[in-house]
C-alpha cells in the first residue's frame, strides 16, 4: 500500500529518497563552512606534551542519528592516515588533547552526551569542530568561536544522514589529512538515485525488494548481521528498524559473531522461531569475511524464521555501504507501514527525555 493512503504523514519517504541530494550538496556546503571559519586543523600539540595525552587521532561524538555519518567515514575513506574513533557517551577517551581533532556531531544541538565532549574538548585545548542544525551546540560554537557547520534542519537526525556524513569528511579533507571522499561521491551519488527510483514507493510493488523483505521481517526480532565496509550499515538496519517500524532488533558486527553469537542460537527454539536473520555481504570487499557470513547465513538456515542475505552494490566502499544503508532504509520504512504506524515520530524517546527532564537531578 502507498503512503498515499496517510499512513506516512511525517513525510519519511520523502527523507530517504532525499539521501543522495544530501550528500552531494552536504559536502560542497560543509566544505565551504570550515573555510569560512578559516579552520585547518587543530592546534599543534606543545613540544612538552605528554605522548598520550598530544596522541594525534580524531574523535567523533555523537549520538544515535547524529554518529552514524562518522562511522561510515571510518570504514570507507581509504588509507587513514590517523586513527578515527567514534564516542557515543558523555566522556571524550584519555588520549584526546592539544593536536587531536574532535568533531561534535548533534543533529538537534541538543544532545546532552554530545554537549558534554564538546565541552570538555574545548577544556584540554582542542575546541570542537561542531556539525549541528541548530541548538544549543550551534550557540556554544558560535559564542566560543569554535569551527561550526550548520546543516539544514527540521528532519529526524537519522533522517539527515547525508548531509552529516559529508560534513564529517569534509573535516577530513578541510584538516589535510590525506583522506578525500571527493572520488568516491559521483558512483554513490549515482547509485543512490538508481536506488531510490528502485525501492522507493514509486516503483512496482511486486517487483520491489524493500517491501518483500519487510514482509518476511513483520512480526519478527530482526537480528543484523555485516562486517568490513558493511559493519556501519549493519548498525543502520538495527536503529532504522526502532526508530521507523518501532519494532525490535539488534545488530552484530563480523567476524566477532562467529566467536559467540553463533552459539545463542542453540537453547531457546521458540525465540528462533521468532526471529529473522539479515546478513549484508560485500562480495567486492574481504574475502574472509563472506566466507564466514555465508557459512552463518547456511548453519541458521531451517533454525529462525527466516535467513536473506543482502549482495551490496556498488564499485568503491562508500556507494558499497551506502547500497546496503539504502536498502534497509526503505526495508524499515515498508514495515512501519505494513505495522500501521508513522515511521517519523519517536514518541518513547521524546517520553524518555521529558522523565529525565523532570527527574531531580
Amino acid at each position: 500500500m502507498s503512503p498515499a493512503h496517510g499512513r506516512d504523514p511525517g513525510g519519511m519517504a520523502a527523507a530517504v529518497s532525499a539521501l543522495p541530494d544530501q550528500l552531494e550538496r552536504g559536502w560542497t556546503a560543509a566544505l565551504a563552512a570550515l573555510r569560512e571559519a578559516g579552520w585547518r586543523g587543530p592546534p599543534a600539540a606543545p613540544e612538552a606534551s605528554c605522548p598520550a595525552a598530544a596522541a594525534a587521532g580524531v574523535a567523533a561524538c555523537g549520538m544515535g542519528g547524529s554518529a552514524i555519518g562518522a562511522d561510515i567515514v571510518r570504514v570507507t575513506l581509504p588509507r587513514l592516515p590517523v586513527p578515527l574513533e567514534v564516542y557515543r557517551g558523555f566522556d571524550l577517551p584519555s588520549w584526546v588533547g592539544r593536536g587531536s581533532v574532535v568533531i561534535a556531531t548533534s543533529y538537534s544541538g541538543a544532545t546532552a552526551e554530545t554537549l558534554a565532549c564538546a565541552r570538555e574538548a574545548a577544556g584540554r585545548g582542542c575546541p570542537p569542530v561542531c556539525v549541528t542544525g541548530g541548538g544549543e551546540l550551534a550557540a556554544l560554537a558560535a559564542a566560543e568561536g569554535w569551527p561550526l557547520v550548520t546543516v539544514p534542519g527540521g528532519l529526524q537526525p537519522r533522517a539527515a544522514l547525508g548531509s552529516l556524513l559529508a560534513a564529517v569528511a569534509a573535516v577530513f579533507q578541510a584538516a589535510g589529512l590525506g583522506a578525500d571522499l571527493r572520488s568516491q561521491l559521483p558512483e554513490a551519488v549515482e547509485l543512490l538515485r538508481g536506488e531510490c527510483g528502485r525501492l522507493g514507493p514509486g516503483a512496482d510493488e511486486s517487483g520491489n525488494p524493500a517491501r518483500a523483505l519487510a514482509a518476511r521481517l513483520r512480526g519478527r526480532h530482526v537480528v543484523v548481521y555485516g562486517g568490513g565496509v558493511l559493519a556501519p550499515a549493519a548498525r543502520r538496519w538495527k536503529t532504522q528498524m526502532n526508530e521507523n517500524a518501532k519494532a525490535p532488533a539488534s545488530f552484530v558486527e563480523a567476524p566477532e559473531l562467529l566467536h559467540n553469537e553463533v552459539c545463542g542460537w542453540s537453547s531457546a527454539p521458540a525465540v528462533n522461531e521468532t526471529s529473522a536473520v539479515v546478513v549484508l555481504l560485500d562480495r567486492a570487499g574481504d574475502e574472509r569475511l563472506t566466507r564466514r557470513l555465508e557459512a552463518v547465513a547456511e548453519g541458521l538456515r531451517g533454525r529462525v524464521a527466516s535467513v536473506d542475505i543482502v549482495e551490496v552494490r556498488g564499485r568503491l566502499p562508500l556507494a558499497r555501504c551506502l547500497s546496503a544503508v539504502c536498502l534497509g532504509d526503505w526495508t524499515s520504512y515498508y514495515l512501519a507501514l505494513d505495522y500501521g504506524v508513522d515511521p517519523t515520530p519517536v514518541a518513547a524517546i521524546d517520553d524518555l527525555k521529558r522523565r529525565l527532564a523532570e527527574a531531580p537531578s
